[in-house]
């Protein structure tokens, strides 16, 4: 486990490579069809940050909440939820937002940083605990699967 203070880069570096693993393994066919993680990003943003989640706490000791809103507009066809990661009660680490490029135009693979329009616009916004993976079969099994796949450079 890495003790030392990591960067607000660092942290980009570590969610990327998180998303990276993510998606080589979707590309491998590596998660059933029937897992949440075979849409990646969409619709399986809450299972990505549980994921992602124990990964920081496990490899550096980082704690993290999961915030989860609803995004709205003019076209009840985009109304959605969102899931994202709050670090220190303000630093947002998000690896699903780009899923929203056509409705939001928030096109950000892997954003780390503070609230910027597109999260102050979400509605009904509430924080949870992250979900113990080690409890769930196939999360945990998506855990390896995505392990197996990370190469990071902080």
């Amino acid at each position: 486990m890495v003790k030392a203070k990591l960067s607000g880069n660092d942290i980009y570096n570590i969610a990327e490579s998180f998303r990276k693993a993510i998606i080589e393994a979707k590309y491998n066919r590596e998660f059933s069809s029937r897992d949440r993680m075979s849409n990646f990003p969409g619709g399986c943003c809450d299972d990505s940050y549980d994921l992602l989640a124990y990964y920081l706490h496990e490899r550096y000791n980082i704690h993290t909440e999961q915030v989860n809103g609803v995004y709205r507009d003019n076209n009840p066809y985009n109304t959605t939820n969102h899931a994202w990661l709050l670090m220190n009660g303000n630093l947002i680490i998000d690896i699903t937002g780009d899923q929203f490029k056509y409705c939001a135009g928030f096109s950000e693979e892997v954003y780390v940083g503070k609230e910027i329009q597109f999260y102050n616009r979400l509605e009904e916004k509430k924080i949870y605990k992250n979900h113990d993976i080690e409890q769930n079969e196939r999360l945990w099994n998506d855990y390896q699967i995505i392990l197996s796949y990370i190469t990071e450079r902080i």
